[in-house]
């Protein structure tokens, strides 16, 4: 992500998605980096864990002049109450982190 924000510093729509299988993608925030003109961040999921609103709080951190934020995601129609469990944690914590974010558009488009 660091590569990013320094090879496209004029980046101004980010459009990321969260996949357990990146490994690295768990530690890329970890890195000292702004994305400064980004005003538009879309966020999305193939697999939701309790990682991906940590993973959404860096990047909100990172983004200093946001405005809108849209998160994408697929929910299986059959879900087992663990699932249900995640998504009811990171709904409760976006509700939560957006509160801190007050200035900033958020859309769901759940599949």
């Amino acid at each position: 992500m660091e590569t990013i924000s320094v090879c496209f510093p004029q980046l101004t729509h980010l459009s990321l998605c969260y996949d357990l299988k990146e490994v690295p993608l768990q530690y890329s925030l970890q890195q000292s980096f702004e994305f400064k003109n980004v005003i538009m961040l879309e966020l999305g999921w193939t697999v939701i864990t309790d990682l991906f609103s940590q993973w959404v709080a860096g990047l909100l951190e990172r983004c200093p002049h946001l405005r809108k934020m849209i998160i994408n995601g697929v929910v299986s129609e059959a879900k087992s109450h663990e699932e249900c469990q995640v998504l009811a944690n990171f709904t409760t914590s976006i509700v939560s982190l957006m509160r801190m974010y007050s200035h900033v558009d958020v859309q769901f488009e759940y599949e």
